[in-house]
């Protein structure tokens, strides 16, 4: 029997704080998946950032934002917080700030002040912190207890229902962050100096390529310490996680540089950590292939293809781009180790997608669902029973096409720096309860 899962950010949890964190809606949001037979909940990068999930500050520390403050108010660390008004768009700014000091300054009179400073993994994430925000690396070491804390609350609520957690790895950080900081020598740098940017070539959507404000590593020093920097992060992410969405796979067969200073068309692609890396990966028996799903979206090649088939790992699939309307086919369809979304967080959502196809356009997928003997009038309906029908053996919808919302819900524009960026938010579940029933 196919699995179901939904796809759902925290920052797009119902919230009165101003944006979804770890406090009781994600319990909610677990308990109306489980009601309906959902067996994951895909949550996207829940790494420290400066908004932009995919360009971590840190591959350890977690986001401060998604502290609990209603969490903080039943461990007796904080008097009862003010709410504020409750909106569709996550609100990125400090106004918990004033509530994690005080819980600060009540735990260190707690019995359990010497606890936190058991996570060393983030010791250099607090000492970075500190040197770029101010403040003791003390206070933002206990940020990091409390999230990891109320992270591991959630995922065994999760997984006594039955839900498990499908979490997500980006493939770099950004130029300032702790990993540059502290770990230098696994990024190509030169006398200090950058000397390349991650990013992508042009192609049709963008004719400069894409930068990602982002390094690239340095594979000869990351070889010499036997893949050591990497697998530890693999590590790191299946204590968080059920199962790892591995982000840009590509670029673990050859990646694209381009020159600090140059466009993308000025860019190469060079040989990633291959075969040698993953040999090394698994190893480690509680790191195994079939909780891996890999993003081969884009430009792939056969040697990345060759890749992927070698270890057997599960691919994503999104119906925007497989369904081939002109021949009414799925060019999937036959595969059976994928994952399947019609649409996911760099795309439009389905009825964003389906007003851009014309009139043309949108009677052959209504023909194409007919065939199928999916809802043709409804389309989001449609496609989730496709979805349902097709031989991929996970299905995952994103919230939005459950609701059958349009492009204003849309989560990210890929290569666009918009406030409609990793912002929109449910402002309740009631209309949710209804239409999943759907799926």
């Amino acid at each position: 029997m196919k699995e179901k899962g939904i796809l759902m950010p925290i920052f797009s949890l119902p919230s009165k704080y101003g944006i979804g964190d770890f406090g009781y809606e994600a319990y909610e949001f677990i308990d109306i998946l489980a009601e309906n037979n959902i067996t994951y909940w895909e949550i996207l990068p829940i790494n420290a950032c400066d908004r932009l999930p995919y360009s971590p500050l840190s591959y350890y520390a977690l986001e401060e934002d998604y502290i609990s403050l209603d969490k903080l108010y039943e461990y007796g660390l904080i008097k009862e917080p003010k709410t504020r008004p409750n909106t569709d768009r996550a609100v990125y700014d400090n106004y918990k700030e004033k509530y994690y000091k005080e819980a600060f300054k009540n735990f260190k009179k707690s019995k359990g002040y010497k606890e936190f400073s058991k996570i060393k993994e983030m010791h250099e994430y607090a000492k970075y912190t500190s040197a770029i925000k101010g403040g003791r690396s003390e206070y933002w070491l206990f940020l990091q207890y409390i999230l990891f804390k109320q992270w591991t609350e959630i995922k065994k609520y999760a997984n006594s229902k039955n839900i498990q957690i499908i979490g997500d790895m980006p493939v770099y950080p950004v130029f300032e962050s702790a990993e540059i900081i502290y770990h230098p020598e696994c990024f190509e740098i030169e006398n200090g100096r950058f000397t390349f940017e991650a990013g992508t070539p042009p192609d049709y959507y963008n004719s400069e390529g894409q930068k990602w404000n982002s390094p690239v590593y340095n594979i000869d020093n990351i070889k010499k310490e036997n893949y050591q920097y990497l697998i530890k992060r693999y590590k790191h992410y299946f204590k968080l996680f059920d199962k790892v969405r591995i982000d840009y796979f590509r670029g673990y067969d050859s990646f694209y540089k381009i020159p600090v200073g140059k466009t993308g068309k000025e860019g190469m692609y060079v040989d990633g950590v291959g075969y040698a890396f993953f040999d090394e990966l698994f190893k480690d028996e509680n790191i195994k292939v079939e909780n891996l799903i890999i993003e081969d979206l884009g430009d792939i090649r056969e040697e990345t293809v060759a890749l992927r088939k070698h270890y057997g790992f599960t691919r994503q699939k999104v119906l925007e781009f497989s369904l081939d309307l002109i021949n009414s086919y799925d060019r999937d369809n036959e595969s059976e180790n994928v994952v399947v979304y019609p649409s996911n967080h760099d795309c439009p959502t389905i009825y964003g997608w389906y007003k851009t196809l014309g009139e043309e356009g949108q009677q052959k997928l209504k023909t194409f669902l007919k065939n199928n003997e999916c809802n043709d009038i409804n389309v989001n309906i449609g496609i989730m029973q496709y979805c349902m029908k097709c031989k991929a053996k996970i299905a995952i919808i994103t919230v939005q096409d459950i609701l059958g919302l349009d492009d204003s819900a849309r989560i990210n524009v890929p290569g666009t720096l918009s406030d409609n960026n990793w912002s929109w938010k449910l402002i309740d579940f009631e209309d949710f309860k209804v239409r999943i029933k759907d799926f």
